[in-house]
């Protein structure tokens, strides 16, 4: 007679596994959380240009009008596709820099939830578990009558919900396997709504022990909003090179990402472990 008993899929094993995930569950509520925002400047010195450097910035080559909003789209769809096939090989040329390793270093102690303007994958691929893009990202794409590109409600133009993983930049011609539609880059353009999720922003406000704000001009809304509504954290960092002058309680630290977060990082990781 065989002996069909396995410990591999027993009781036994299932209420071990049960506790090693209700076991790391509780070591993740027990860390404090940290909520970083952050912004083109995070990025640049990996080598991936911010939108407004006014030697390099983005919009100094193009018009924001013919490549980033729906009247740009409907115009001329090829030109907005062949400018995101080069955003898209530039971010994946790229890689993370000491600023989005520091980031991810944080989470020995912390549990970092990264809220970002960028449309990079490179807090991601330096480790970053919990990132939320607010404006997409060049690793998705999708229709280009999706739903969340609506800003009111019942638009009957935006309806579809085909969004996909890409491998490849979308090109002319690409449709829709669901509507027909021509594919489009997974990014928000000027105008169209952005992935705010005010509730879950609010919860985060409520918990979070520190907050972080990198590389951002905080001039775009309602992403900018973002540093008034964390201004209840007991924590709070600003760094960038040109900080706006009005931000309240926050310290400031004036200079680029890669030299000051890494510095910042370990005071904050070094502080957990006094407490």
């Amino acid at each position: 007679m065989t002996n069909r008993f396995s410990l591999a899929t027993s009781p036994i094993r299932e209420q071990l596994s049960c506790r090693k995930v209700k076991s790391a569950l509780v070591q993740v509520m027990k860390k404090p959380l940290l909520v970083t925002f952050s912004g083109a400047g995070l990025s640049k010195e990996s080598g991936i240009p911010t939108f407004r450097d006014c030697a390099n910035g983005l919009w100094h080559h193009y018009k924001i009008e013919e490549v980033a909003s729906q009247a740009g789209w409907i115009n001329n769809p090829q030109v907005v596709l062949e400018f995101y096939q080069a955003r898209t090989r530039s971010v994946r040329s790229a890689e993370p820099n000491s600023a989005h390793y520091a980031i991810a270093k944080l989470q020995t102690e912390y549990r970092v939830v990264n809220i970002t303007q960028n449309i990079d994958d490179l807090l991601e691929r330096a480790g970053c578990e919990e990132v939320w893009h607010l404006h997409g990202d060049v690793n998705h794409r999708k229709c280009e009558r999706h739903k969340s590109i609506a800003v009111a409600e019942n638009d009957r133009h935006f309806v579809c919900d085909h969004r996909e993983i890409q491998v490849s930049p979308v090109t002319y011609g690409e449709t829709c396997p669901r509507c027909g539609g021509q594919m489009r880059p997974d990014v928000v353009w000027f105008g169209e709504a952005v992935d705010m999720r005010i509730a879950e922003m609010e919860a985060l406000v409520q918990d979070a022990s520190v907050f972080i704000g990198v590389g951002t001009s905080a001039q775009i809304y309602p992403a900018a909003g973002l540093l008034q509504l964390f201004e209840p954290v007991k924590w709070k960092y600003f760094i960038d090179p040109n900080p706006p002058s009005r931000l309240g309680s926050y310290d400031v630290m004036t200079g680029a990402a890669c030299g000051l977060l890494p510095k910042l990082a370990d005071e904050l990781l070094d502080m957990t472990t006094k407490q």
